[in-house]
């Protein structure tokens, strides 16, 4: 049986836990009503912050709105939609971005945004960048399911192998194993 968005969300709901889900343009319905939502609702909770680390100027701007009750059939307990603006300045350059999010919890502004922080920090950054970077995931020549999967398996596996052997930057620890295979079978 596919995997389809809809389905992971209804299997998440029905088994008694709460998602925070990225929506993006491969849901053009769902994406067109959340942007609707933005012109029609007042928010019902809205928070900002400035960033100014590492030499950056970030200007974040978070918003929740209801969904309407009517896609809540399709994408299984939806309640809420969450809007993250940035901009600023980051490397002397100007930008501005939206991102948009599902829940199936109606939750504070603050709440949602230290949420998505964590999760870009900890998912985003250390896992999907590292595969999609360093391990060059998306550039694979393996297009069969079962050979995609199972080099999909196997960087995750080395991935979590380097991080519990306490490297941080994974680029420095394939540098320090690729040629020393005794040396890499040590940490098994």
């Amino acid at each position: 049986m596919p995997c389809t968005p809809k389905k992971t969300v209804g299997e998440i709901a029905r088994a008694g836990n709460y998602y925070c889900i990225g929506l993006k343009a491969n849901q053009p319905k769902l994406l067109k009503q959340a942007q609707q939502c933005q012109h029609t609702q007042v928010p019902l909770s809205f928070y900002q912050a400035l960033d100014t680390s590492h030499g950056r100027v970030v200007q974040q701007r978070v918003q929740i709105f209801e969904a309407p009750v009517e896609f809540s059939h399709d994408w299984v307990g939806l309640a809420a939609f969450v809007l993250v603006e940035r901009s600023g300045v980051r490397d002397g350059k100007p930008f501005s971005r939206q991102a948009w999010f599902i829940t199936n919890q109606v939750i504070d502004a603050q709440q949602a945004a230290l949420m998505i922080q964590a999760h870009r920090g900890s998912t985003e950054n250390k896992l999907h960048w590292v595969k999609d970077v360093v391990q060059g995931e998306d550039g694979s020549s393996f297009r069969a399911p079962n050979p995609a999967t199972l080099m999909a398996l196997l960087r995750s596996w080395a991935v979590s192998l380097f991080r519990k052997a306490g490297h941080a930057s994974i680029t420095k620890a394939i540098r320090r194993f690729q040629h020393n295979l005794p040396k890499l079978l040590s940490l098994l």
